[in-house]
């Protein structure tokens, strides 16, 4: 079993390394549906799974923004394009999930838009930024 136990002790060292390098956040982002109808009012779900992966408590807000020029938005006009969810402590190794909508209306043309998803870590209230994780993914619209 010696040959077992070191396979094994070398798999959590390499787990506690990759937990220490800084970041407190895995940040998983996907779409329900898979992507949006152009020239059609519809909304897709932007799905934010966050766990925090530190050993400590952490307050935790999301910030997603869209193309500027683009007909897509967080709201059925697609006028606001950049959005920002207070999500509160994260207790250490735990997990939440975010969702937020994005709609498209009948003047959103077909393209793959560009999405930034970033998740704050911060310092006893929302005014101060400890650490964050960026995403950048693309929203398919067909």
């Amino acid at each position: 079993m010696g040959f077992l136990d070191s396979l094994m002790k070398g798999e959590e060292e390499k787990n506690e390394t990759s937990s220490s390098s800084g970041v407190p956040f895995k940040v998983n982002v996907n779409f329900s549906p898979l992507r949006l109808t152009a020239m059609r009012d519809n909304k897709v779900n932007l799905i934010v799974r966050i766990a925090n992966v530190s050993g400590d408590d952490q307050l935790v807000s999301v910030d997603a923004s869209l193309p500027r020029n683009q007909l897509v938005g967080f709201e059925p006009t697609c006028i606001h394009k950049m959005i920002e969810k207070k999500v509160g402590q994260l207790k250490a190794n735990e997990t939440t999930e975010i969702v937020l909508p994005i709609w498209a209306n009948n003047q959103t043309k077909d393209g793959n838009y560009p999405i930034e998803v970033t998740v704050y870590a911060h310092y006893l209230d929302y005014s101060k930024v400890i650490n964050s994780v960026r995403k950048n993914i693309s929203l398919r619209v067909v």
